[in-house]
């Protein structure tokens, strides 16, 4: 098979690709000192030829795509390992957290070439940059990506005249599914493949050309070393350039110009990093769930790498027993009949596509076609298709082998689990703490730390809610604790925030503040998680973003929900010690003024107002209890001022006009004359409940022991028509519910009096809702209207007795 380009092949001129016919040859070579083995990251056939390879050619040196920096520690991969595991390079710098895996699966090329090249007696070594060398440019978390060779413009074409569907299905039909391809052969085909995608692939990445210079300077720096030959395992991608750089060819991205303008770049000063091997699992490595641009359907993979590797014949039908399986556990039935349409739709499109065998690509599509019956919305999943996918995936996790290093993190975590009996052990047990106790406490935090940095195994189930707040008369919590094959990885991965729990949680806080935009209720939020995991994880640097994130709030409920919070934590906080801190002392002066600011800023209606309201009675709150503590920013003065303007702004919505007016009367400013006559401004059905709903929210003790206000309200609502006061009922029923029950029956009992009914009938219960009920008053006035309007009311009886005409 051969890949070639002519001119009409694409809207780019084949006069201007520097295409080099010896380069080519060059690389398809393995007589010489240097031999380039192209791969595909997790490439079984690559991973079988680069082994056998090594047996036949006895190389002295096996120089590997992989992080440098890990070097020093080659001997731990040598151990027993369960496999998938990778390398996990991570790094901080200034207040960014980096993180990168190169994953190894039983039948990757790289992990066959560390292996076999160590058991050749080969020198082995990995030559690419380390991983912080690589991030600036290139944050791409999963190292052994094929991201350049599936992106191209070259991939694309060769699909539509190869009439495959993608580039994963291209590489099954051209090297996966040829079970007998020769290394000759290989060689031929994916470095041609490889560098043609390179040429119609320009510019090429400011990143690959760094990494490239470095790759070369190994090679360099290990031919003069050693005197045997030498054997380059890369991606792809990069075979072609390592040569032109080595051998003096012409390739674009290849030039020593250009990789001195790009590596003289000045890097940011890296704080802390390191580097080591953390767990994997089948699950990440597929591209369907999280591995973006690596060879799909692991499980697959392996299991035709198992049966060649056995000396026996690829068969596809165990991985329709485990279809079989995987749905009886989805309580999905598959019948005997579908599964024959199955193995026969698969059959049939192998053979169409010119295969020998059923592949992957044929199991899926003989599934979606036989198994599924109607057509599929966009969006919708399918039992079948997602069987068949998790058959296809695998179910291999990883684990390291005793005695692999591990990260500072890592081991406080492990100490401080052992010393609050709460490490997690096979099978699952519930943990309730009182966070009034000084030991249970101390074991929330320490869980609540896990829980920011993501460590598996521990959860939250249930407990006092302290961002609502609805409930404080107990402050517990409880926690389920079970083992997960998950909490080493977790674990090393959360390293890269330090080397402590408490320094990590921090950290990982201060960074998830950086991805709030002009959000100060989120930001608060992470306020009280903070307090929840300890006083010791609020970072300087935490609150300066939390102090910026509150002053550039540009909405008040944004930033009276934040002063809420703050507000908690400052004055009531029973629990987690963050009462009177002068660190929450200064986030609520900040907050307070900034509500303020905003307070007169609020327009018309927008549906929010009972939200609006809690922010008020926040502000109410604050400046309150403001008086006598450390809080000296805030002056009653100006608050004062800024109420009454609200208060008299004919353009705020009545229920903030109420609220104003509810917090000047509670703070004595206000009379009650004055109260009164603001009521009497907004009589109209639309206003009166919003109104009161603002005042009853801010003034409720106040009001409920002031007669004359219940009257003016009593009088107003009975001058309502029926149709008024059934437009009215709505929001009049919404303001009362600021009372008790005992307050309202307090405040009617006050109405009753005040009218001279002191001895009351008792009502009739009422059988219907308030809502049906004034409906009917409504319409009975209705009917009482139409009455008089055509004349149709019963005649007056006349003082003798007589009708009148």
């Amino acid at each position: 098979m051969t890949f070639t380009r002519t001119a009409t092949d694409a809207d780019v001129p084949f006069a201007e690709i520097p295409f080099e016919p010896d380069l080519l040859e060059r690389l398809c070579r393995i007589d010489t000192d240097v031999v380039f083995f192209p791969v595909r990251h997790h490439s079984p056939v690559a991973a079988r030829l680069v082994a056998e390879l090594i047996v036949n050619r006895q190389p002295s040196a096996v120089l590997i795509e992989g992080p440098s920096d890990f070097n020093d520690h080659f001997h731990e991969l040598l151990l027993e390992h369960d496999l998938p595991i990778a390398i996990y390079s991570y790094f901080r710098c200034q207040e960014s957290h980096f993180g990168a895996y190169y994953p190894f699966c039983e039948y990757s090329p790289e992990w066959l070439a560390l292996r076999q090249g160590n058991h050749a007696g080969a020198i082995v070594r990995f030559i690419d940059l380390p991983w912080a060398g690589v991030a600036q440019r290139d944050q791409g978390a999963h190292r052994y990506a094929d991201a350049e060779l599936r992106r191209g413009k070259y991939v694309r074409h060769l699909c539509e005249r190869m009439q495959v569907e993608d580039f994963d299905d291209l590489w099954d039909k051209l090297i996966e599914s040829q079970a007998s391809i020769s290394l000759e052969e290989y060689f031929r085909r994916v470095h041609a493949f490889c560098y043609h995608t390179r040429l119609w692939e320009q510019p090429i990445g400011d990143s690959d050309i760094r990494r490239e210079a470095f790759m070369a300077e190994q090679i360099r720096l290990m031919r003069r070393q050693t005197n045997g030959q030498l054997l380059v395992v890369t991606g792809g991608f990069h075979s072609s350039a390592l040569a032109a750089r080595l051998d003096g060819y012409r390739c674009p991205g290849a030039s020593d110009d250009e990789a001195t303008s790009t590596t003289d770049k000045a890097l940011p000063k890296i704080e802390d990093a390191g580097i080591s091997l953390t767990s994997y699992s089948y699950s990440r490595l597929d591209n369907l769930t999280g591995y973006e641009a690596g060879m799909p359907n692991p499980g697959f993979y392996e299991h035709a790498w198992r049966q060649r590797q056995g000396a026996g014949e690829y068969s596809h039908q165990p991985l329709l027993v485990e279809l079989v399986n995987e749905l009886r556990d989805r309580r999905q039935t598959l019948s005997t009949a579908d599964l024959i349409a199955v193995e026969t739709t698969a059959r049939a499109l192998a053979a169409l596509r010119g295969r020998f065998h059923v592949w992957r690509r044929d199991l899926i599509d003989a599934v979606t076609s036989s198994l599924i019956k109607d057509e599929l919305e966009y969006g919708c999943q399918s039992p079948f298709v997602d069987a068949i996918h998790a058959v296809l995936r695998g179910k291999r996790r990883g684990r390291l082998a005793a005695g692999t290093r591990l990260p500072p993190l890592v081991h406080d975590i492990r100490h401080q689990l052992n010393e609050a009996n709460l490490e997690a052990k096979q099978g699952v047990r519930s943990v309730t703490l009182d966070l009034l106790e000084a030991e249970d406490l101390s074991r929330s935090r320490l869980l609540h730390r896990l829980r920011i940095l993501g460590i598996v195994g521990f959860e939250r189930t249930g407990g006092t809610d302290f961002l609502n707040r609805a409930d404080l008369t107990r402050l517990w919590e409880e926690w389920r604790v079970r083992w997960s094959q998950e909490f080493d990885s977790t674990c090393i991965e959360a390293s890269r925030y330090g080397t402590s729990l408490a320094d990590a949680a921090g950290a990982k806080l201060a960074e998830r503040s950086q991805t709030l935009d002009r959000d100060a209720a989120r930001a608060a939020e992470l306020l009280v998680q903070a307090a929840q995991a300890g006083i010791e994880t609020l970072s300087a640097t935490l609150l300066q973003r939390l102090n910026d994130l509150i002053e550039e709030e540009p909405q008040f409920i944004g930033a009276a929900g934040a002063l809420g919070h703050v507000l908690y934590l400052y004055f009531h906080d029973e629990a987690f010690g963050t009462n009177h801190s002068p660190q929450i002392a200064r986030l609520l002066a900040v907050a307070f003024e900034r509500s303020l600011w905003l307070l007169e800023s609020i327009g018309q209606s927008s549906g929010n107002e009972r939200v609006v309201l809690r922010g008020m009675q926040a502000l109410l709150e604050t400046c309150q209890r403001a008086s006598g503590s450390s809080v000296a920013a805030i002056d009653r003065a100006e608050f004062v001022a800024v109420l009454q303007r609200v208060e008299r702004d004919a353009r705020k919505p009545a229920a903030v006009r109420g609220a104003a007016a509810g917090m000047l009367w509670t703070l004595g400013v206000a009379d009650d004359e004055q109260i009164l006559a603001d009521l009497l401004i907004f009589t109209s059905p639309s206003d009166l409940g919003d109104f009161l709903a603002g005042l009853f929210a801010l003034a409720r003790e106040v009001a409920q022991r002031h007669a004359k206000l219940v009257q003016t309200i009593d009088r107003l609502i009975n001058e309502f028509g029926a149709d008024d006061f059934q437009a009215s009922l709505p929001s009049l029923r919404l303001a009362f519910t600021y009372f008790t029950p005992r307050e309202k029956h307090y405040m009617l009992t006050t109405l009753f009096e005040s009218l001279g009914l002191k001895q009351v009938k008792p009502l009739e219960a009422l059988h219907v809702d308030a809502v049906s009920a004034a409906q009917a008053l409504a319409f009975e006035e209705r009917v009482f209207e139409m009455i008089a309007r055509f004349g149709l009311e019963s005649p007056p009886e006349s003082t003798d007795g007589a009708a009148h005409e």
